[in-house]
């Protein structure tokens, strides 16, 4: 019965304190990386809804500027601006870039950067 006490053991104090160190961590990202990604998502639905958009290949590129800026404006997208949005046309097709990098504040001055690159073909 002694022998299978010694065989049982638990986490220690440090190892427990670890483990929750851990967590605590790991949350501090997620909390810190969840709105830039939630931001993202709000950046290429936006970006999708145009090819819904009817006559959109006929506007200006400027047009399609202010209107994806508008979009991001009701979704709340405050990371991208209108030169991180790219449009080439052709005579036949149209294609839409976003590409643009969050940095945001990790502790100190140790900063997450975030690339993020969004492609609409129509």
């Amino acid at each position: 019965m002694n022998s299978l006490r010694a065989k049982q053991r638990g986490v220690s104090g440090s190892g427990f304190i670890a483990i929750i160190a851990i967590i605590v961590i790991l949350v501090l990202l997620l909390l810190k990386l969840f709105p830039v990604y939630m931001e993202n998502f709000n950046v290429s639905t936006s970006l999708s809804s145009l090819s819904s958009e009817e006559g959109i290949k006929a506007l200006k590129k400027s047009a399609i500027k202010e209107l994806l800026q508008r979009r991001f404006s009701i979704n709340d997208v405050e990371n991208v601006r209108k030169e991180h949005i790219e449009i080439k046309k052709t005579k036949t097709d149209m294609t839409i870039d976003i590409t643009y990098e969050v940095r945001k504040p990790l502790v100190g001055n140790v900063d997450i950067v975030i690339h993020f690159s969004e492609h609409l073909a129509l």
